[in-house]
């Protein structure tokens, strides 16, 4: 990836206005049943049927793959009945920490749980390991104001705020863009040459402790010591080496996302190699033999060391590739370390500066669970690439849905001045209670 210098002037156009540019979709739901009364009736009368003692709230939630909805879930005190519906396409749970869950919900399978909790704020989560992490969370609010008007609580860490307040609490936070933190990834390897002409790559594979926005370190795993692991470079012909040593605490291999190879290297434990044990190492040889946009990952309990930083980005050029002034690689990612561009959240994400009239390509990348439409405000994309493979008919998009384990490559003439948005646009992914978060940055034209 290419790391621009930032002037002066860019960093001063990067405090953006401070109603932001999202909708911040407010939920509330489970407002207590009133009883009904007459005026003409005797205050002595009868409550209405509908809120006879015993009767239990009921409360719509709906899980998907990797979100609650509602964020911010309001119920009375007393017995609630949660009435759970999973929309994703794995399977999850509902966790009121602390209190009790659900057992494993099939995907369009629904439940009802009901419980009785005492007034206060819970946290309810997805217990199935990574799915917190990656934005299976919700506040429940119960009792108190939180199961009346939920007119002005419903927007979660804008609770209780007024209009002003809540627009300098996003303001705040839009503003610390872009944020300062430690380490940095897809730094480009410079392998070693051997007299044959062979290039030699060395990675290993360790766990670390990884800052992903201000203050916010999580546990990852990690190539040489970086989320994403460094940016592998090679021309079409080399011949490559590919040394993987693993310092993990458990097996791991290594796949060349997109590559031809021979079988022998593909990278899948008892299909084509061994698993790597823990202090052993594997190296990869092949000749590179298609160009493009491509990706290298663990094959070995990926759904935990790929989301966990165990990814990287293959890049290989060949010389027909259009002549641009910056080449910029983005993967994006979704798991226990939340959702990240190049290993980190916004406001920790860097933007991609430009000047006037510059010609930019962009590589995506998803290593991630979950599909992500990268959208750029301002500038349209034309997508030249698929995969790798260059497209006989390029495209122009203002959002290019990237799936799981897909690349795309979009040029982009930087036309119009100014700092523009750029961002997923699962929202749930992009803007929460708080403001923005995680595959959120900013194209910079100046």
């Amino acid at each position: 990836m290419v790391d621009p210098p930032m002037s002066d002037r860019t960093r001063l156009m990067l405090v953006w206005p401070v109603a932001g540019f999202f909708v911040v979709i407010a939920f509330g739901i489970g407002m207590i049943s009133m009883a009904a009364f007459d005026g003409d009736n005797d205050p002595g009368s009868a409550p209405a049927a509908a809120s006879q003692a015993g009767a239990s709230e009921v409360v719509e939630v709906e899980l998907g793959d990797l979100f609650i909805e509602p964020a911010m879930i309001h119920a009375p005190a007393g017995s609630v009945t949660f009435n759970i519906k999973n929309t994703g396409g794995t399977q999850h749970n509902f966790a009121i920490e602390g209190v009790d869950s659900t057992e494993m919900i099939d995907p369009d399978g629904s439940t009802e749980f009901t419980v009785d909790l005492d007034e206060g704020t819970y946290q309810v989560i997805c217990a199935v390991p990574g799915h917190a992490d990656g934005g299976m969370k919700a506040q429940l609010m119960v009792g108190g104001d939180a199961a009346g008007d939920t007119g002005a609580s419903t927007s979660g860490g804008m609770s209780g705020m007024t209009a002003k307040e809540m627009a300098v609490h996003d303001a705040e936070r839009t503003g610390m863009f872009p944020a300062k933190t430690e380490g940095k990834g897809g730094i480009p390897l410079k392998p070693k040459v051997l007299p044959d002409g062979t290039k030699r790559f060395e990675l290993t594979a360790d766990e670390i402790e990884w800052e992903t926005e201000p203050g916010v370190v999580k546990q990852g795993m990690a190539y040489n010591g970086m989320i994403p692991g460094p940016q592998l470079k090679v021309d079409l012909g080399d011949e490559i080496e590919i040394v993987l040593h693993n310092e993990l605490d458990e097996p791991t291999t290594l796949h060349l996302h997109g590559m031809t190879l021979p079988n022998a290297v593909d990278g899948v434990p008892a299909i084509n190699q061994d698993a790597i044990m823990p202090g052993d190492s594997f190296t990869y040889r092949f000749t590179v033999k298609n160009s493009g946009s491509n990706m290298y990952h663990s094959h070995f309990n990926a759904v935990a060391q790929v989301p966990g930083g165990l990814l990287g980005a293959l890049v290989v050029s060949d010389p027909a590739d259009p002549k641009v002034d910056l080449d910029y690689t983005m993967i994006l990612n979704d798991g226990p370390l939340g959702f990240t561009i190049n290993g980190k959240g916004f406001p920790a994400t860097e933007p991609i500066v430009a000047g006037k009239d510059q010609l930019i390509r962009i590589r995506y990348m998803n290593e991630g669970l979950q599909i992500h439409p990268m959208h750029l405000h301002g500038m349209p994309q034309q997508v030249i690439a698929k995969d790798g493979h260059v497209l006989d008919n390029p495209y122009m998009a203002d959002t290019v849905l990237v799936g799981p384990g897909e690349r795309y490559d979009v040029l982009v003439k930087a036309t119009e001045l100014g700092t523009w948005a750029f961002h997923c646009h699962v929202l749930s992914h992009a803007e929460g209670p708080d403001g923005m978060f995680g595959m959120v940055t900013a194209m910079v034209v100046q």
